[in-house]
Parts: structure tokens; sequence; C-alpha cells
């Protein structure tokens, strides 16, 4: 009897020890739970977050004579960490510029264009043109700003610079190995670049309306900041390119269009 009594004790004290050393294991998840618990996951910014916060910390003028705040807005942590979570790419980037580098051109713009001028297209015929349409882009914008500064001196040269800036495209590697499957002869050539023109400059006017469109309804100021969060590809492409914001204002207005001879 007195045997099994310690028998007992022994067994209820053994118990006792485990129930106590389980309580406080070290080792156990509770302790990862409750950090969850106490963390959690901050919410992804969302446009309309991200541009009220870009209001309070660039309090207005926004826009000024040449794009510095825009510049100092979209090199903002705020707007960086915005792009990089919101518009991600298969390649990383770390700035508004790197973004227009690695992001995807929108396919249903170039289909039509290309459809017309080689048939059916693919990912890289979109990617061609896309290089293609920018790089004109570009240098339409060297002629607009000779257009304002309507300095006759320097037309001719100023024709000339944007010529050459177009036809230097086609000395890249990617594009001239495009354009010898698919653009060989000179036919073709002829026929080929009068459209790419047309195309590029319809492209502009329909991007310049849309900026327009945001100015009317939010003012200058927040419609930089609207184009910003939902189109950072056209907001990168408008600071790379203009540097005086008188230019790019009568871009907007389609004052360019109506002068440019390719487009009566």
């Amino acid at each position: 009897m007195q045997h099994s009594l310690r028998f007992t004790v022994f067994m209820l004290f053994v118990i006792a020890f485990q129930l106590l050393g389980c309580s406080e294991d070290p080792d156990t998840d509770t302790t990862s739970v409750e950090k969850l618990i106490a963390e959690p996951i901050p919410p992804k910014p969302t446009p309309e977050d991200t541009f009220a916060k870009l209001k309070v910390l660039f309090p207005k003028p926004i826009f000024d004579g040449d794009f510095t705040i825009m510049g100092k807005v979209t090199a903002s942590k705020t707007y960086v960490d915005f792009l990089t979570q919101e518009y991600r790419t298969a390649k990383p980037f770390k700035t508004l510029a790197d973004y227009l580098d690695v992001a995807k051109p929108d396919p249903e713009r170039y289909k039509p264009f290309l459809k017309e001028s080689i048939g059916k297209s693919n990912e890289e015929d979109i990617a061609i043109v896309h290089q293609l349409t920018l790089e004109y882009r570009c240098a339409n914008v060297m002629l607009y700003q000779m257009i304002h500064d309507g300095n006759d001196e320097n037309v001719l040269k100023a024709i000339l610079a944007v010529l050459e800036k177009k036809l230097s495209v086609l000395d890249e590697a990617p594009i001239k190995a495009w354009m010898e499957i698919h653009i060989p002869n000179k036919e073709q050539v002829t026929e080929f670049f009068p459209a790419l023109e047309h195309f590029v400059t319809e492209t502009e006017k329909r991007d310049a309306l849309f900026i327009q469109e945001q100015f009317e309804q939010h003012g200058k100021d927040d419609g930089l900041l609207w184009l910003a969060v939902h189109n950072p590809a056209l907001t990168a492409e408008i600071l790379n390119n203009f540097t005086n914001t008188d230019v790019f204002l009568r871009w907007t207005e389609g004052v360019f269009f109506q002068q440019n001879p390719q487009n009566p």
C-alpha cells in the first residue's frame, strides 16, 4: 500500500513537471504567432492613397518651368514604393526612368499598325515598333522645341538633327535585324516609314488629348500627379523628352500637330 502511494505521488510529480515544461517551452510557435498578430502586413498603396500623400509632400505649385518639381515627385520614396508595387515588371527597376526601359508596351496600341505593315505580329514585333515609336517621339520633341523657339537661323540645323536621330535608330542591332526580316527591300521601306511617321504622330495626339483632359478636370498641378500614378510610362517619357513646360503645354494643346508638315 505504501509502495503504491509512493508510485502515485511520483507519477503526479512527473505529469506536473511535463505540464510546466510545456507551458514555458521557448521553442514553441507561440511567440511567432503573437508577432504575426502584433505586426500585420501593411496594405498595398493605392493610386488614390499615393496621390493624397504626394499632395502633402509636394504642395503646389508642381507645374514649374522645367519639370524640376515633378522630377522630385517621381524620385520620392513614396512614389517609387508605389510604382514598384503597383506596376510590377519581369525585370526589377529602381527609378521611373528604369521602369520605362522594362515596362511592357500595350499591345493593342501597336497591333493595328503592325497588321497593316507586316501582317501577323508577335511580342518581339510589338517591342521593336514600341522602341521605334519612343525614339521617333523623342526626335519630334526636338522639332517642336525648334518651332517654339522660332529661330530661323537654326531651322535647317534642327531639322537635320531630327532626321539624324531618326536614322540612327536603324543602326541599333535589334531594330536592324528586325528590319532585314520584315522590311527587306526599298519598296517596302518607302511604304513603311511614312506609315510609321503617321502612326507615331497619331499616338502623340491621343496622349496629348488625354493629358489635356486631366488638366481640364484636375488642374495642371493635380493633373500631373494623377498622370504619374495612372500612367507612369507616359510620365517618364515626358520627363525624358521635355525640358520646357511651355513646349509641353503647346504639345498638349495640339499646336505642333497643326504645324507639322507630316500631318496637314
